[in-house]
């Protein structure tokens, strides 16, 4: 009988498949790239028509309002101004830069605290910051209403800083808290045996490890407070406390026919958070990457 030798037995493999950045097909790196491009347009359009219109006249406005303007009139930003733009302007900066740096303050200390020390009742104190995640504004606008008045700071600018603070601690507790937990032990450790306190590891080791996390807390927070509406209008009734969401609402109904002079105003009220947002961006990014790139 003839040796049958057995068939050799094939073998299949699936293709590997590369997951370097450079092993994506052109075509994909330009979906990308026009994705982005197309999103990026979107969203920096209308401020760019809200910015070129802002120096045109009325006229203009209507007849020509995708053009440049033929001539660029810087008296319309005069005329906010001068209209009292300035006014809801500093109410603004003041009741945003005390809210913010109040609420980052308390929530640093009770995220150093929640994070690194062990107490009785800590589960139950971080579910009750945390429970105010659920409770929404307008649900204790009215509640909000009668406790300023008894205490009488309403009509203050304590009667909008107090409801801002306390309805951005627990958010930014809980960003906070997740970024210590992640942050290595040993530094705190060897600041604990060269003689430091609870306090000074917060100060000289804590604050400077979360700087990230403190510029995204701080832009994020610094933008809810700056363009919060109900609150400063239900607890504001001075026209010398209002700040610029209802600025803007007295600007539209007291300058019904002067739309360019309403857009410069509306221009300046933005410029703020857009400085503040360029001035913190790598700090944000690194903030809100920074549990990805731990991970």
């Amino acid at each position: 009988m003839a040796n049958v030798k057995p068939a050799a037995s094939a073998t299949w493999s699936l293709p590997r498949v590369r997951s370097h950045p450079e092993a994506a097909s052109p075509l994909m790196r330009w979906s990308v790239i026009v994705l982005f491009g197309v999103f990026t347009v979107v969203s920096l359009y209308p401020m760019i028509w809200l910015l070129t219109n802002s120096f045109k006249t009325d006229f203009d406005l209507f007849e020509a309002s995708w053009a440049l303007p033929e001539v660029w009139h810087w008296e319309n930003y005069r005329r906010a101004w001068d209209f009292g733009i300035a006014r809801y302007l500093i109410n603004s900066v003041l009741v945003t830069t005390v809210s913010v740096s109040l609420t980052v303050t308390v929530s640093l200390m009770a995220a150093y605290a929640l994070s690194r020390f062990r107490f009785r009742g800590q589960t139950a104190f971080l579910f009750f910051i945390l429970g105010g995640l659920m409770l929404a504004p307008e649900v204790s606008l009215l509640p909000l209403f009668r406790i300023l008045q008894q205490l009488g700071i309403y009509n203050t600018y304590l009667a909008m800083i107090l409801p801002y603070v306390a309805f951005g601690i627990p958010f930014v507790t809980f960003l906070m808290r997740s970024y210590i937990m992640g942050l290595p032990r040993e530094l705190e450790e060897a600041a604990y045996i060269d003689g430091a306190g609870p306090l000074g590891v917060l100060r000289n080791v804590i604050v400077p490890l979360s700087r990230p996390i403190i510029a995204s807390a701080a832009l994020i927070e610094a933008m809810r407070v700056w363009n919060e509406f109900m609150f400063a209008l239900t607890f504001i009734s001075s026209e010398d406390l209002k700040t610029l969401p209802i600025g803007i609402m007295s600007f539209v109904s007291a300058l019904q026919t002067e739309w360019t002079v309403v857009m410069a105003a509306l221009v300046l009220s933005a410029l703020p958070m857009i400085v503040l947002f360029l001035a913190t961006q790598r700090q944000y990014i690194e903030g809100l990457t920074a549990g990805a790139i731990k991970g």
